[in-house]
């Protein structure tokens, strides 16, 4: 879901998070079935927002690759498995309307060409950490997905930091946050729309 070159504690160099890219890929590579999704922290280094964590020197490393890797198609905003929808925050239907968005499938389109798309939407009185209803997939925040998640789609999210996989039912759909810094795990059943929550 996002955030492959992430370095929460600056413990980790540029050079090895470019490694466990390349690690990640080359899983991607020999498993056929496996997405990787852009998130908030990966897009800082193609122009995005900076977050605190960003490094120049990871930067001059990586750019050019994730820029190549977009374009590929190999890292993309979201996918979706029946009516699961991935992404790293999650889709609101009012950022794609802004965005002159009809269907999901719009975001990865336009992110192949225009990555900025997905960059954080600073208005005036815009949440610093992205607590908007007009946010985008790599910003939102829960509280404000829960008003505003593209209806009939069950979304999957990382990006904000949880105790406990939390799943929220809502009409017709659920929100589904993982990000439990590896406590936790999921198993989806998309046909027949079960997840199971596994400790690590």
């Amino acid at each position: 879901l996002g955030d492959y070159v992430d370095d929460k504690h600056s413990l980790i160099s540029p050079e090895e998070q470019l490694e466990n890219l390349h690690s990640i890929l080359d899983f991607k590579e020999e498993y056929t079935n496996v997405d990787l999704l852009i998130g908030n922290h990966d897009l800082q280094y193609i122009g995005g927002v900076r977050s605190n964590r960003f490094t120049q020197r990871l930067s001059d490393l990586i750019q050019d690759e994730l820029i190549v890797l977009i374009r590929e198609k190999t890292i993309q905003a979201c996918v979706c498995y029946d009516n699961y929808l991935f992404s790293h925050a999650g889709v609101s239907r009012i950022w794609m309307r802004e965005k002159g968005m009809q269907h999901y499938t719009d975001i990865n389109n336009l992110f192949q060409t225009y990555p900025l798309v997905l960059d954080f939407v600073n208005k005036i009185n815009s949440d610093a950490a992205g607590n908007n209803v007009y946010q985008s997939p790599l910003w939102i925040r829960p509280d404000s997905l829960s008003k505003s998640a593209l209806p009939n789609y069950h979304h999957v999210v990382g990006h904000t930091r949880i105790k406990e996989i939390s799943i929220i039912t809502q009409e017709e759909s659920k929100l589904i946050f993982t990000d439990t810094q590896l406590q936790q795990y999921l198993i989806i059943d998309t046909d027949n729309e079960i997840e199971e929550i596994k400790q690590n």
